[in-house]
């Protein structure tokens, strides 16, 4: 990790293309939140994640789950908790890792030793999961068509808020609100304007959906970044961010960025 409090962006978009990963931050060395984008980044240092936290199921957030532990099947010394809201689990287990799409990797123990390669873990809302001796996890829940949540990661009373695919931001603005130790916030914009209905429908932000809310908020005395667009869509969207982003001063996220708290 490049800063003692920093994160490292590992996939930034919505969509996979060439050049662009989907979602997943590395918070420490051995700790990741959702799983889009693991193996181009990190290669064989992915061996070293033992704990991957996911924000909900579809497939740009968990996908490389499936790659890292092919590739490396045999360089793994430790199994890999996968944790995520009840919901969460369950589609992973019966519609992905379910020996039909991706093995069951659950059931198969890691090379040369007697534990499996995987294990899951429920979380649930609001809990603080203790990562390190000074960094903590809570997953709050967010909008979207699947059960979903965001994360808060803490480390030495400092916080990122990363809400992962939401369309209404009320409960953010409600923890961001009541919690000073939040300095900074990522944020989805996924579709530019003209797809409004569609973003709605699926349950993302356009520009103009997410600086609507954004105006409501109370607090403005963090950093704020956004991610999760659409490559096709992205000069348009970055147009759109700097007609309607008013006050706020927003950085779009790319692979490999590193954002300090």
């Amino acid at each position: 990790m490049k800063n003692e409090k920093s994160i490292q962006v590992l996939g930034a978009f919505g969509t996979k293309a060439k050049g662009f990963g989907t979602t997943s931050f590395l918070v420490n060395p051995t700790t990741a939140i959702d799983a889009g984008n693991l193996l181009d980044a990190l290669e064989e240092r992915s061996i070293e994640i033992e704990n991957i936290y996911l924000t909900h199921s579809h497939l740009d957030h968990i996908v490389d789950i499936a790659y890292i532990l092919d590739n490396y099947f045999s360089l793994r010394t430790k199994t890999l908790n996968i944790m995520g809201l009840p919901e969460t689990i369950e589609a992973v287990k019966e519609s992905f890792l379910n020996d039909t799409i991706w093995p069951d990797f659950s059931t198969i123990k890691l090379y040369g030793k007697d534990e499996m390669v995987i294990k899951y873990t429920e979380i649930k809302e609001g809990e603080v999961y203790q990562i390190s001796e000074d960094e903590t996890i809570t997953p709050f829940l967010t909008d979207h068509t699947v059960a979903s949540c965001g994360y808060i990661y803490t480390k030495e009373n400092n916080s990122i808020m990363i809400t992962a695919d939401t369309y209404s931001l009320e409960n953010v603005q409600k923890i961001i609100e009541n919690d000073k130790c939040i300095t900074s916030l990522i944020l989805e914009c996924s579709f530019s304007n003209n797809m409004k209905e569609l973003a709605i429908e699926s349950k993302h932000l356009t520009s103009e959906l997410l600086f609507e809310q954004l105006n409501k908020f109370q607090r403005d005395d963090f950093s704020l970044y956004i991610n999760h667009i659409k490559p096709t869509y992205r000069e348009k969207i970055y147009s759109e961010i700097e007609d309607f982003k008013g006050k706020w001063k927003p950085k779009v996220l790319n692979d490999k960025d590193f954002i300090t708290f």
